[in-house]
């Protein structure tokens, strides 16, 4: 794993887009370690794993990851930038049935701020379930209203609200996110609230209830994958 200094070196080194744009990168996706993949780096071996990063975009979060993972992305420029700093990224159309091709299996599945900007988010966690090894986990960080109506009425007090819905087109709560994990054949095993590191003492007080971004740990599950099966069969039969 690189530190955030040495990355942005490469960065100004390496970039194939104009100086002027190479700054804009920087100060939009390199200013520091997002707070989800610092987060996530906490709990999982991230740095040393085997990751598909699926929405890489600049690769804020898979230049953190281990050496051997793979960035997927559909902005040409993105997938430029991330190929002439040195990680792998594929310019794939995740929505696109036949693009995601034969990638091999990996450790973990980083699915991260992509699932609510798609429209097809169930098929699309459906396709991804033949990349994770058995003993492998899909990390989905994802925002989402709390279930606690105080919690709602505070962050509407401060401005913030987990659903844009000029760019959203997906709005979950912590109970429909796993619903929709059990349709695609997922079974949600760790559901954790985001926080700053300054919050670490007080973790166990953030209930996902309260939370407006969650990062949940899931692991394929045959007995999910078989209904799923079926229901698409039915579906094709109809259609």
């Amino acid at each position: 794993m690189t530190d955030i200094a040495e990355l942005r070196e490469r960065v100004l080194r390496d970039s194939p887009l104009p100086r002027e744009r190479t700054e804009q990168i920087l100060a939009t996706y390199f200013r520091r370690t997002p707070l989800r993949t610092a987060f996530a780096l906490e709990r999982f071996p991230l740095a040393t794993a085997r990751v598909l990063d699926v929405g890489c975009s600049y690769g804020t979060s898979l230049s953190r990851f281990g050496p051997a993972s793979v960035g997927l992305d559909n902005n040409p420029e993105a997938v430029a930038f991330c190929t002439a700093i040195g990680l792998d990224a594929r310019l794939v159309d995740v929505e696109s049935p036949n693009d995601l091709g034969v990638l091999g299996e990996f450790d973990f599945l980083w699915v991260s701020d992509i699932l609510e900007h798609i429209d097809a988010p169930r098929l699309l966690l459906r396709r991804l379930i033949p990349f994770v090894g058995e003993r492998g986990r899909l990390l989905l960080q994802t925002s989402a209203l709390p279930s606690s109506a105080t919690a709602r009425r505070l962050l509407r007090a401060r401005g913030r609200q987990p659903f844009d819905a000029d760019v959203h087109y997906h709005q979950w709560t912590r109970h429909t996110i796993a619903h929709l994990l059990a349709r695609a054949g997922w079974r949600a095993v760790e559901v954790t609230v985001l926080r700053p590191p300054a919050l670490k003492r007080v973790e166990r007080l953030l209930h996902p209830a309260i939370a407006p971004r969650l990062l949940i740990a899931a692991v394929s599950d045959p007995g999910l994958t078989a209904v799923a099966d079926r229901s698409e069969a039915r579906n094709r039969q109809l259609s």
